[in-house]
C-alpha cells in the first residue's frame, strides 16, 4: 500500500445506489461507497489498518450507519474493519462472498432493531418491598435505631435483595412477553446492575414498528415511577448480524 493509495474502513453494506453516503466518519474522512453488482460497501479513507476503540470513533461509526440507514436497509460491520485498499473490499469482500452477502442484505431487508432498557426507580420498587412484605417491614423498624454490628442489618438486606430478584424476574417476563408478539427475534443481555429489569434488543419489521413502539408506551405508563423505560431505534440490527471481513457473527 502506498500513500497514493489509503486503507479503506468498512462501516457497512447497503444496496448499490440504495443508499447515498453522506458526512463524515472515522478521523473526519469523507463517506463514500464502493460498489459490485447490487451490493455497495460503505466505507472512508483511513491511515492505517490498526485502529482504537474511541469513544468519539465508535460514536462516528453508528452515526454512519444510521444515516444511511434513514433510506436504505444497512448491514453493519463491526468497529474496526479496515481492508487495504478499496480494491481489497471488491476482491476480498464484495466479490469473494458475494452471494452470502446479498442473501443477509435481503433476509434482513425491511427490519429494524430496537433496543429496550427498564430499570427499577430505587425509592418505588424499595417502598414496595416494604409495604409487600410484612417480615421485611417489621425488620426495617427494629434495626432503624440499631447498631450497624446487629445481625438483623444482614438479615435485612438479604430479604430485601431476595425479594427484589423475584420482582425484577416478574417485570422482565412481563415485559419480554408484551413486546415478543410484535418481533420476529429477541436478544436479551444479562442484567448489568440490580435494579435493571431488562436490557434488550428486538428484530422487528417495518410494518410492525408503530405497534411495537405503543405497546411499549403502554407497559411504561402502567409502570410509570415504578419502572423508567429508555427505547432507541429503529436502527441498524446490530445486535442480530454483525459483519467482519472473515464472515458474520
Amino acid at each position: 500500500m502506498t500513500a497514493a493509495e489509503p486503507a479503506a474502513y468498512v462501516y457497512g453494506l447497503t444496496w448499490s445506489g440504495r443508499g447515498p453516503a453522506r458526512g463524515h466518519g472515522i478521523a473526519d474522512a469523507a463517506v463514500k461507497t464502493v460498489e459490485h453488482g447490487e451490493l455497495a460497501a460503505i466505507v472512508s479513507d483511513v491511515a492505517s489498518t490498526s485502529l482504537r476503540a474511541k469513544r468519539r470513533d465508535l460514536l462516528r461509526h453508528s452515526d454512519v450507519l444510521q444515516n444511511v440507514f434513514t433510506s436504505a436497509p444497512v448491514l453493519p460491520f463491526r468497529f474496526g474493519t479496515v481492508l487495504a485498499s478499496e480494491d481489497a473490499v471488491v476482491d476480498e469482500l464484495l466479490a469473494a462472498r458475494y452471494e452470502e452477502l446479498v442473501a443477509l442484505l435481503q433476509r434482513f431487508e425491511g427490519l429494524a432493531e430496537l433496543r429496550l432498557r427498564a430499570r427499577f426507580v430505587e425509592e418505588a420498587v424499595l417502598a414496595e418491598i416494604v409495604r409487600d412484605d410484612g417480615r421485611i417491614a417489621a425488620l426495617r423498624e427494629a434495626t432503624r435505631n440499631a447498631p450497624a454490628t446487629d445481625a438483623r442489618h444482614f438479615e435485612l438486606g438479604e430479604a430485601v435483595a431476595r425479594s427484589l430478584v423475584a420482582k425484577r424476574a416478574a417485570a422482565a417476563d412481563e415485559i419480554i412477553g408484551s413486546l415478543v408478539a410484535h418481533a420476529l427475534e429477541v436478544h436479551a443481555d444479562e442484567q448489568g446492575e440490580e435494579l435493571e429489569v431488562v436490557r434488550a434488543s428486538f428484530l422487528v419489521g417495518e410494518r410492525a414498528l408503530r405497534t411495537f413502539e405503543q405497546a411499549a408506551e403502554a407497559l411504561a405508563s402502567r409502570h410509570h415511577g415504578r419502572i423508567a423505560f429508555d427505547l432507541i431505534g429503529p436502527m441498524p440490527p446490530h445486535s442480530f448480524v454483525s459483519l467482519t471481513s472473515a464472515g458474520a457473527r
